[in-house]
């Protein structure tokens, strides 16, 4: 491996553990991660060397500079920029993936976060490039869609929807509840109370800053308590309600939640 291009500044931040602590999406761990980019930078896999760049150099970063990234795709074909923390996780994926730099072995550069995020950006203008992988193949490894990484280059926290999906909600977490103007669209309704008939359920307008980025439909069924039963009544709901519900488009199915009934 070769480091083939820096800003010369040696004080940088090791960003491994903020990256990887983004991984469980909240809009707090993002914060930390905006902050520790500030400080950080990252090492970008080159597909082709830097023109007048000699190898283990160490550059200035200027608008003249012009990068080649490798990249790796999804099954849809769809690229991601790829981007490392620290330069044994460039090792472990160049030996999986057998990257080279012009048929030769692999260089990479370290650059501020910024840059590379701005880099990162700039390149997902292109319709078939999707976002940015930190650390692939690696246990930290993070996701970042475009309207994700345009957030935090401008210094803007937000939730990893992906991610904090994932992890079940914690009645302690903050949720707002607002009214619904007009009530909820009868559609929905309609199709809820199809699926759960004489079952009892509250249907809400909620909020959770470090989960949502805007509002959406909470759907609360009360009274059924076999894990089974719960896994098959939230999956006639999606079903059900799949092209019905309003803007941002999803809606959160919770079981005998105290707090929303």
């Amino acid at each position: 491996m070769n480091d083939a291009t820096d800003d010369g500044d040696t004080t940088f931040e090791d960003a491994t553990q903020a990256v990887d602590a983004a991984r469980r999406g909240f809009k707090r761990d993002i914060t930390t991660l905006v902050a520790t980019f500030r400080k950080a930078r990252l090492l970008v896999p080159l597909a082709k060397r830097i023109a007048n760049v000699a190898v283990g150099s160490e550059q200035e970063v200027g608008e003249e500079l012009s990068l080649s990234p490798h990249l790796l795709f999804d099954d849809e074909k769809t690229g991601f920029v790829t981007a490392f923390t620290r330069p044994e996780f460039v090792n472990r994926a160049t030996e999986e993936i057998g990257w080279t730099t012009d048929d030769g072995p692999l260089e990479y550069c370290a650059l501020p976060a910024q840059v590379v995020l701005e880099l990162a950006l700039a390149l997902c203008d292109d319709e078939r490039i999707g976002g940015m992988l930190l650390n692939p193949l690696d246990g930290t490894e993070l996701m970042l869609h475009r309207h994700e990484i345009a957030s935090i280059v401008q210094g803007r926290a937000l939730p990893l929807v992906g991610y904090v999906g994932e992890i079940p909600f914690d009645p302690d977490e903050e949720r707002l509840i607002a009214e619904m103007d007009g009530g909820p669209p009868p559609d929905v309704v309609s199709a809820i109370e199809e699926i759960l008939q004489k079952t009892t359920y509250a249907l809400r307008r909620t909020f959770n800053p470090e989960r949502d980025l805007e509002p959406h439909l909470t759907l609360n069924v009360m009274g059924t308590e076999a894990a089974a039963d719960r896994s098959a009544i939230a999956q006639k709901l999606a079903s059900a309600l799949d092209g019905l519900l309003p803007p941002p488009g999803y809606i959160d199915i919770l079981f005998d939640d105290p707090t929303l009934t």
